[in-house]
């Protein structure tokens, strides 16, 4: 892109950023952006960072690192702190001036702990292997080799590294570990709530997060208030107070609330207080908690009247390092060690190496299998010693860091694109140039200037992952409050799907109309932009575009143009406010759906999986298994026993489609040994469903839902009719980075049951069916009403 070719692209996009205001603030988490505002401009050719030296140092830094560090099994680099290396290497080699000064810069980063890796310029044969790869005599040795099983981050799951013949460590089986208090809900049913306490995370632990949470157990079981800080983890080291704020159910029975360590590290927690009040504007009242200052007992007790659960995880009173009074509590997760066990049975062959390019005229040549004696992988005579740079990795204080510092921009952009790289299961289906993402997202990090631009950076470096999953949290994600509307997208224009009554004046947006602009910016525009910046399939990141649409700082106003039966009208629409954004949220809907469990025209009965719990369910199958024929609604994630569910569908043992999760010893994804094949098996179950069956489905349907809705289509369990799921399927891996940045990922790959690909296509509907503007003006859920037509068209049909 030529100069004024960019300085038109800035001002074009600074007259949009001025139109569309706060429309897009924090859309999914993101806002208009021009390059002259949060990031540098993306490059468009290999010459537009191929003239940046600092770019290129940045690049060949990152490839080396992710080879290392997830490849070369020595014992010096297993030990590593690879979060303050990846800080420490930016700094180190990013203003190298030539070839020659790079190569030894990269060699004073890696040779103390990967002695046996080589590098040397591109345009020479790679050099002959290390004597230590192969010696004469192996008696008394050892072969080490990395085995990924996807990839071990610590997190509950199916994934798991190791280097084989080596210890391994195991801590928080359970992920998490929590204290729990339950109240009686009884005096404060209809009333706000407010839970507060003072937490802080150990400084030298900061792989683990402490959250709150709150919940309300309403009668018969039914979900009422949940908030568990998942949006806003606490992982800083120093205290501080925290809340939560709700509302108390007028059926409720239980208050029950906590707080937890995820992951591993030390948590404390002082000073709980649980309040409630009658209304905005009243004053807040205690609500009496024994020992909620911890100061019952003795220290190092079990903290007297909590509840506490996690294995592998302590929960002590402390007497030291308090918030207030003379104790406070300590969760803290444990750690223990033993010989890892193999993952699968291919390994790299000894003397194995593999010879990559860095760039800037530089490659590596990587061993993948080392030999050790006595516990110790083997080193060349006059290796540096692996502690030379430990003091320089222990003065970077990783607590203490933000994302003003550009060096931890820089070093998040480069892990998390080692880890897609290696490991991300869809990397080959996705035709992502994802080469070249990391050269955009390198320049964007190295030119934002602050949390929330930096976050919006990590996001958008998501997007050619197209993973339903991918998403990026972290603190610094200010709260926005969205419209009390529901947004779909019918007969190729934005539409009102519903609306919460907030005034009666004939200029406000009601079902049907269709949404021509949002605060002066066509709404095609708006979803266009919106849809850029989400990861996953087409149909997914329109779902959430709209789900997300118009949302803004809470309690401003957006305004709206809409087109209503020949009528152009204006409406001015306040957005929420504190408290009434998720009570708006649970009120909207796409379409009206019946109860939850119904009985429709013709004795159809009419089941709702997103919204029937597993015990609502149960007692209802002898009946269920008695009518003609019954609709299923999957337009959503289930909630309760839909898998259950299944087993009353077949007199044949069903299966799920293929979980695969990748064995991989070599970098790049390049020649993977093979997959895990783990499968759900459901034995048939009594009584069984003869009726005839339809299931409703569409995009909001995503990853488990998309098992369940697999399994409907492999063995032909009822006629599925409405649109194509998310296409997003696999367990998530969570991966934190410095700074409190939370990446979400799949770390597994879904195939069909005949082998073919699931991702980006989803489960294809039988029969398409959608709703119609005209439907929505009158409140009519075509969806539905096709799955009607189904069901009664096959009643006397046997269903095979």
């Amino acid at each position: 892109m030529s100069a004024s070719e960019m300085v038109d692209r800035v001002n074009a996009c600074n007259q949009m950023a001025l139109l569309l205001g706060l429309l897009l603030a924090l859309l999914g988490g993101w806002t208009p952006e021009c390059p002259a505002q949060t990031a540098s401009p993306a490059p468009t050719d290999r010459k537009t960072y191929e003239s940046d030296p600092s770019i290129q140092n940045l690049r060949a830094f990152a490839k080396l690192y992710g080879y290392v560090r997830y490849f070369h099994p020595s014992d010096a680099a297993a030990d590593t702190d690879w979060e303050r290396l990846a800080i420490h290497g930016v700094r180190h080699v990013q203003d190298a001036s030539t070839r020659t000064e790079l190569r030894t810069r990269l060699d004073s980063l890696f040779s103390p702990i990967a002695p046996t890796m080589a590098l040397y310029n591109s345009d020479e044969p790679p050099p002959a292997p290390a004597d230590q790869l192969t010696p004469q005599d192996t008696t008394g040795l050892n072969l080490v080799a990395w085995q990924h099983q996807g990839l071990g981050l610590g997190n509950r799951g199916p994934y798991r590294s190791i280097r084989l013949h080596r210890k391994t460590k195991t801590s928080n089986r359970s992920r998490f570990g929590t204290v729990t208090r339950r109240v009686d809900a009884t005096p404060h049913r209809g009333k706000q709530m407010r839970l507060r306490a003072a937490v802080k995370v150990e400084e030298s632990e900061r792989a683990g997060r402490a959250q709150l949470w709150l919940r309300v157990d309403r009668a018969d079981d039914k979900r009422g208030f949940f908030d568990n800080m998942s949006d806003r983890p606490i992982t800083t080291a120093s205290w501080d107070t925290y809340q939560i704020t709700g509302s108390v159910a007028e059926d409720a029975k239980h208050i029950v609330l906590g707080g937890f360590l995820l992951g591993s590290g030390t948590a404390r927690f002082d000073a709980f207080q649980l309040q409630v009040r009658d209304s905005a504007g009243t004053e807040w009242t205690n609500v009496s908690l024994k020992n909620a200052g911890f100061e019952t007992g003795q220290a190092e007790d079990s903290p007297a009247e909590w509840d506490s659960g996690g294995e592998g995880y302590t929960f002590k009173t402390k007497a030291q390092d308090v918030y207030d009074g003379r104790r406070s509590l300590t969760i803290k997760s444990e750690t223990t060690t033993r010989m890892a066990d193999p993952l699968f049975e291919s390994r790299p062959a000894p003397g194995k190496v593999v010879n990559k390019p860095l760039g800037r005229g530089l490659s590596a040549q990587i061993p993948l299998a080392l030999y050790s004696r006595d516990e110790q992988t083997l080193r060349p005579a006059g290796a540096p010693a692996p502690d030379r740079q430990q003091s320089t990795l222990d003065s970077i204080e990783l607590s203490s860091l933000s994302a003003k510092d550009p060096a931890l921009r820089l070093a998040d952009v480069i892990i998390t694109w080692n880890v897609v790289q290696h490991f991300y299961p869809y990397l080959d289906v996705v035709d992502a140039n994802w080469d070249q993402t990391l050269t955009r997202s390198l320049q964007r990090a190295e030119a934002d200037t602050s949390s929330r631009q930096f976050l919006r950076t990590l996001r958008r470096m998501m997007v050619p992952m197209k993973d339903g999953h991918a998403n990026v949290s972290h603190p610094s994600d200010s709260l926005t409050a969205g419209l009390p509307l529901r947004f779909d997208r019918i007969e190729e224009r934005v539409i009102v799907a519903d609306t919460i009554s907030y005034d009666e004046s004939e200029n406000c947006a009601r079902p049907g109309d269709v949404l021509t602009a949002l605060n002066d910016t066509p709404a095609e525009a708006v979803l266009r932009r919106a849809k850029r910046a989400l990861s996953g399939s087409p149909q997914w990141k329109t779902l959430q575009a709209l789900l997300h649409l118009g949302e803004g700082p809470p309690g401003s106003t957006a305004q709206l143009e809409l087109h209503r039966q020949g009528r152009d009208i204006e409406c001015q629409v306040p957005r929420a406010t504190d408290g009434t954004n998720q009570k708006w949220q649970q009120q909207l809907h796409f379409e009206p759906r019946p109860a939850p469990i119904d009985t429709l025209s013709n004795d159809v009965r009419y089941v709702d999986l997103t919204r029937v719990e597993n015990q609502d369910l149960r007692p209802l199958l002898d009946t269920l298994a008695q009518v003609e024929s019954v609709i299923f609604d999957v337009r959503g994630y289930p909630v309760g026993g839909s898998r259950e569910l299944l087993r009353h569908l077949s007199p044949d043992t069903l299966r799920s489609a293929h979980f695969e999760v990748p064995q991989i010893i070599y970098p790049d994804q390049q020649d993977a040994v093979g997959y895990t094949d783990g499968r759900w098996t459901l034995p048939p179950k009594k009584p069984q469903l003869t009726s005839q069956i339809a299931f409703l489905t569409d995009a909001r349907a995503i990853s488990f839902a998309e098992s369940i809705m697999g399994i409907v289509e492999h063995y032909d369990l009822g006629m599925i009719v409405g649109q194509p799921t998310a296409g997003t399927n696999g367990n998530v891996n969570p991966l934190e980075l410095p700074g409190g940045y939370q990446v979400y990922w799949t770390g597994m790959r879904v195939r069909k049951h005949d082998g073919s690909q699931h991702h980006l296509i989803g489960i294809q509907p039988d029969i398409e069916a959608e709703r119609t503007i005209e439907g929505m003006r009158n409140g009519r859920d075509e969806v539905l009403q096709k799955g009607l037509e189904v069901v009664r068209d096959s009643i006397g049909t046997p269903r095979e």
